[in-house]
C-alpha cells in the first residue's frame, strides 16, 4: 500500500506485509536469544546469544531511524516518567555496586546484558508504535507477540519429536520429564506459553479473527502442560478466567466452569502434586528453607547495599544449611534484597508502584488490560524463578515492554487533533454535569 499525504503533510496510510513479518521474526529471534542454543558448547552459546541480541538491537535502531526520516509527521510524547526514571536508578545502583561486588566480572556481565535489554526494548518499542501510527495499527504488539511465541512453541514441539533427550529434562529421579530440557528452564518456558496465550486473548477481545489465535492457544497449552510448571499453570488459569469474564459469552463461561470441575483434579494430581509428594509442594521444591537461610544467614552480613549486582553471597554459590546450594535465589525480590540490599529493594518497590499506577491510570482500556494480563505470568514467575529483577532472562524484557507501554506514545497530526478535541469535549461535559457554568444558569444533573 502506497503513501499519500495532504497539503498539510498529514499522513494517510503506509502498510507493508513484509514489515509486519519482519517485526514478528525479530521478536521470535529475540526470545530465542535467551535459549541455550548449543547445549554441548558454552562458548558457542555465548557467541550466539551476544550476536543475536546485538544484531537485533542494531536492526531495531536502523529501522527506527529509517522510518523516522521518512515520516516526520509522527510525533512522540512521553508520560509516566517515574516508572522509567526509577528503573534507570535501579540500573545506576547496579553500576555503583561494582565498587563493592563480590565478583566484578559476573556483576559487570549481568549489568551489560540488562543495559542491552533496555536499549533494545526502548528502540524496538518506538519502532513498533511508529509503524503502527503510520499504518493504522497494522502490527499491534499483542499480534506480533502472539505470532512470535507461536513460532517458538512450534519449534519446541518439533524439537521434542526430533531430539527428545535435548528438549526434555528429567526430574524427580527420572520419573518426571519436562519440556525445556537443557535449552531453557521449564518454568521460564511455561511463562512464555502463558504470555503467548495472553496476547491471543487480547486480540480476540479486540474482535480480531479467532482462527490463528485458537491455533496459538492450542500450541501454548500443549507447551504449558509439557513443561509441568505449577506457577505457570496458575498464571494461565488466572489469565483465562479474566478473558472468559471479559468475553461476555455466557455459553463459554458455563463450559469453562464445567471443564474446570472435570480437569482441575487431574491437573492437581499430575502437575501440582508430582508423585504424591505434598512435602515438596509445601516447601516449594525446597525454596522456602533456602530463602529462610538466605535471610537469616546471608542478608545480615550486608543488609544495606548487598553483595553486588546479581550476587547473593561472597562465593558463587550460597550453601544453604536446610536446603540446596545455589547461585540465584529463585525469587526476584529476595534476589534484589541480597544483591543491592535495603536500598535496592526500596528502589525496585517504588518502581513497581510507579508502573502499577501507570497501568491503573491508563486511558486506553485495551492497553491497560494487556499490561495487566501480561503482569500476571511475569510476576508469578518472579516469585519462583529469575524474575523481572533477576539474572538475564526474557521476563526482564517483557517487564520493560510493559512499563514502556505507558511511557512512550506516537501519534499523527490527525490523531493528536482528535485526542485534543475529545479531551476538550469531555471537560465541557464534566463541567456541565457539575454545574460550574453558573453565569449561564446551568445546574447540575449528576
Amino acid at each position: 500500500m502506497s503513501v499519500r499525504t495532504t497539503d498539510t503533510g498529514q499522513l494517510i496510510l503506509w502498510r507493508k506485509r513484509w514489515f509486519m513479518i519482519l517485526l514478528v521474526v525479530m521478536m521470535a529471534l529475540r526470545i530465542t536469544s535467551y535459549f541455550t542454543l548449543f547445549t554441548k558448547s558454552v562458548a558457542l552459546t555465548q557467541i550466539a546469544k551476544v550476536g543475536l541480541r546485538l544484531s537485533l538491537s542494531g536492526l531495531s535502531v536502523l529501522l527506527y531511524y529509517w522510518l523516522r526520516e521518512r515520516y516526520k509527521q509522527v510525533k512522540f510524547e512521553y508520560d509516566n516518567f517515574f516508572a522509567a526514571a526509577l528503573y534507570v536508578l535501579y540500573l545506576l545502583l547496579g553500576i555503583a555496586s561494582l565498587l563493592w561486588t563480590s565478583s566484578i566480572q559476573y556483576s559487570t556481565l549481568q549489568l551489560l546484558m540488562a543495559l542491552e535489554s533496555i536499549f533494545f526494548v526502548y528502540f524496538h518499542y518506538k519502532l513498533l508504535i511508529l509503524y503502527n501510527a503510520i499504518s493504522g495499527d497494522h502490527a499491534r504488539y499483542a499480534m506480533v507477540l502472539s505470532r512470535a511465541v507461536c513460532i517458538v512453541g512450534i519449534a519446541f514441539l518439533i524439537g521434542l519429536g526430533v531430539d527428545p533427550d535435548t528438549f526434555f529434562r528429567d526430574t524427580h529421579g527420572g520419573e518426571v520429564s519436562r519440556l525445556g530440557g537443557f535449552i531453557i528452564n521449564p518454568n521460564e518456558l511455561g511463562m512464555l506459553a502463558v504470555i503467548g496465550a495472553t496476547a491471543s486473548y487480547i486480540e480476540m477481545l479486540r474482535g480480531k479473527p479467532k482462527g490463528f489465535h485458537v491455533f496459538n492457544l492450542l500450541i501454548c497449552v500443549a507447551i504449558l502442560l509439557l513443561t509441568q510448571s505449577r506457577s505457570s499453570l496458575g498464571a494461565f488459569m488466572l489469565s483465562s478466567g479474566v478473558y472468559i469474564l471479559k468475553s461476555g459469552n455466557v455459553k463459554l463461561q458455563i463450559a469453562s466452569v464445567v471443564g474446570a470441575v472435570l480437569v482441575v483434579p487431574i491437573l492437581v494430581q499430575t502437575i501440582v502434586v508430582k508423585q504424591g509428594d505434598m512435602e515438596e509442594v509445601m516447601s516449594m521444591t525446597g525454596r522456602l528453607p533456602f530463602w529462610q537461610d538466605l535471610i537469616t544467614d546471608g542478608f545480615p552480613q550486608r543488609p544495606w547495599l548487598g553483595y553486588g549486582f546479581m550476587r547473593i553471597y561472597y562465593t558463587d554459590y550460597f550453601d544453604s544449611i536446610h536446603s540446596y546450594a545455589a547461585k540465584m535465589t529463585h525469587n526476584t525480590f529476595i534476589q534484589v534484597l541480597m544483591n543491592l540490599g535495603m536500598v535496592g529493594i526500596w528502589v525496585t518497590f517504588l518502581q513497581m508502584v510507579a508502573t502499577f499506577r501507570a497501568v491503573i491510570r491508563a486511558q486506553d482500556p485495551s492497553l491497560r488490560l494487556m499490561a495487566s494480563l501480561m503482569l500476571v505470568p511475569v510476576l508469578i514467575n518472579s516469585m519462583t524463578e529469575f524474575g523481572i529483577f533477576g539474572e538475564s532472562n526474557y521476563g526482564i524484557m517483557f517487564y520493560q515492554f510493559i512499563f514502556f507501554f505507558f511511557v512512550i506514545r506516537a501519534s499523527t497530526k490527525r490523531q493528536r487533533y482528535e485526542t485534543t478535541t475529545f479531551r476538550r469535549h469531555r471537560r465541557l461535559h464534566q463541567a456541565f454535569r457539575v454545574g460550574v457554568h453558573t453565569r449561564t444558569g446551568v445546574r447540575s444533573f449528576a
